[in-house]
């Protein structure tokens, strides 16, 4: 598979994967006494979010 394929695919999949991780936040703790709980379950997901393209970044750096 072409680089930039890879690149356009993994990076297509990393926002599918954090849309998916909002949503599920919002579903979880929207019904929770405590807001704050969605605030950080959004963070977290933005944190996931982050690691993953670094990971993916630095795979792809490896692909010839």
């Amino acid at each position: 598979m072409d680089k930039k394929t890879l690149e356009i695919l993994s990076s297509t999949g990393s926002v599918l994967v954090l849309i998916a991780l909002i949503i599920i936040t919002h579903s979880t703790f929207s019904s929770n006494s405590n807001p704050s709980m969605e605030s950080y379950g959004f963070i977290v997901s933005l944190v996931v979010f982050i690691l993953l393209i670094s990971g993916i970044g630095i795979k792809l750096m490896e692909v010839e």
